[in-house]
């Protein structure tokens, strides 16, 4: 790292997500862009359009990573992870890299082992709803034992209705709703149990009611999860791609002496309107209209992380746990039976 308190920081990847927290980077004080690495053209013009004049622009990965700077964050596809994160940490630089951590539990596990070797450099893997106001309030109010021992914990993904080619042959190769959605939800759960927790089974079912077409790829719009833990808590998760509100995440933890819903009315705003038509709220039209504050903030808690050793909402242990629970969930889904989990 580098003698100052600034970071220098590199991209790998600049699609949907990455766009974004090459932004969150620029706006960010303490963080210096210095180098992006894509082979779109179109996110190259995107990066040359938004970044500062001293920022590099690499379409080869090794080059880029040879570069001196402190921070990789990672939104290339999923299976490019591993290699990724590895390359990086052998040449000494601190890894954010996107969810999922790995394209199955075996590559998510390999890179958690991996990041063990270098204790002196941080991993953590992206989930903006752990760094949400509404999500850290109900973890912390769990930790402190508000409503006794944990029991349960639900979680749901709500996203709008896009009957589009473009998302159809997203969803094609997303690698199924609770790997590609749903473990946004499987990290909150296991964020807000407050522990180490060990999956035990998964059960899911589903339809595709809405966009029949993803049956052919082994897929649903509309999904159920359960999944078992040894300490007998239970996980329950919904998924739904066919929304004509729009966007809508909410979680709910039940205890022994009480309960807590987080983010339960699915609105933009603390806005009610009565009109001749009735009452209604405005709903958020995407994940980014409700986490786009979460988003920047575990950008600035990775830098505060690394530079000033805060304690921060990332685990990786939970991040790889997270793909060995929706890879189980997906095998359930396409087995039509409970499996296990493996972990």
């Amino acid at each position: 790292m580098t003698a100052t308190t600034e970071l220098k920081v590199g991209v790998a990847g600049a699609g949907r997500v990455g766009s974004v927290h090459i932004e969150n980077v620029i706006e960010t004080s303490g963080l210096e862009l210095v180098a992006v690495c894509t082979v779109v053209q179109s996110e190259i013009d995107m990066v040359s359009k938004i970044a500062p004049s001293t920022t590099k622009i690499f379409k080869d990965f090794d080059e880029f990573i040879s570069r001196a700077f402190d921070l990789l964050i990672i939104c290339t596809p999923t299976k490019f992870h591993k290699e990724h994160v590895e390359k990086a940490l052998k040449t000494g630089k601190h890894v954010f890299c996107e969810k999922p951590l790995g394209p199955d539990a075996k590559t998510a596990w390999e890179i958690y082992d991996i990041a063990l070797q270098y204790s002196t450099q941080k991993v953590a893997c992206g989930f903006p709803r752990r760094f949400a106001d509404v999500f850290q309030e109900a973890a912390a109010r769990v930790k402190r034992g508000d409503i006794g021992k944990i029991m349960s914990v639900r979680s749901q993904s709500v996203d709008p209705y896009e009957p589009s080619e473009f998302f159809t042959n997203y969803i094609k190769n997303s690698g199924g709703i609770f790997v590609d959605m749903n473990i946004h939800d499987i990290d909150v759960c296991l964020y807000l149990m407050g522990g180490d927790e060990t999956p035990v089974t998964a059960y899911a079912t589903g339809t595709a009611n809405m966009f029949p077409q993803f049956a052919e790829f082994g897929d649903v719009d509309d999904a159920f999860g359960l999944v078992t833990f040894e300490s007998g808590k239970v996980m329950a998760l919904y998924g739904n791609r066919d929304s004509m509100q729009g966007h809508h995440a909410s979680a709910e933890i039940a205890g022994t002496k009480g309960r807590i819903t987080a983010n339960g009315s699915p609105r933009l705003l603390d806005l009610l309107i009565t009109d001749p038509s009735g009452s209604k709220t405005l709903g958020a039209k995407s994940h980014m209209d409700l986490f786009r504050e979460a988003f920047k903030k575990e950008i600035r808690d990775m830098r505060d992380w690394i530079l000033y050793k805060k304690e921060v909402a990332f685990n990786l242990k939970d991040a790889a746990k997270a793909v060995s629970i929706a890879s189980a969930l997906m095998d359930s889904l396409h087995k039509g039976e409970a499996v296990k989990v493996l972990y």
